[in-house]
């Protein structure tokens, strides 16, 4: 890999780590504060946060299709605007239905972050510096 593409691998786990900041917030709020947001159970917590993990396991041979079919950079755009959505809409939402489906959402933007950055990796890496930058991706 040329250092021309290093810069390109560098954005896409930024934009990554930037848009990855609403789930983790998650993981610290909804446990300590699950009344609040309407909530009725801890239970609802633990199914809430997982989601995301049950819709991802079907969804990622879907989405590494769909990479082959549009755009790289349309397909991380439309994960950055689903994942400012699901991040906004989580302030607002006091119904756990609506909660799934967020959550639901999120897994699919974060497929679409994680595959496409694995896929930019394959594209812009050689065999000699492949490790090198899948760290990049994996560590931001």
């Amino acid at each position: 890999m040329s250092q021309k593409h290093k810069p390109s691998i560098i954005a896409i786990a930024l934009i990554t780590a930037i848009c990855l900041a609403g789930d983790s917030m998650l993981y610290i709020v909804l446990p300590t504060h699950w009344r609040s947001v309407g909530l009725t159970s801890l239970v609802q917590v633990g199914i809430i946060l997982s989601v995301n993990r049950f819709v991802r396991l079907p969804l990622n041979p879907l989405i590494g299709y769909i990479y082959k079919k549009v755009s790289f950079r349309n397909l991380i755009l439309f994960a950055v605007l689903l994942s400012g959505l699901t991040t906004l809409s989580y302030g607002f939402v006091k119904d756990y239905p609506i909660w799934i489906l967020l959550r639901s959402i999120w897994g699919l933007s974060w497929s679409l972050f994680k595959l496409g950055g694995y896929l930019l990796v394959l594209q812009y890496s050689t065999d000699s510096n492949r490790g090198n930058m899948l760290s990049i991706i994996c560590h931001f």
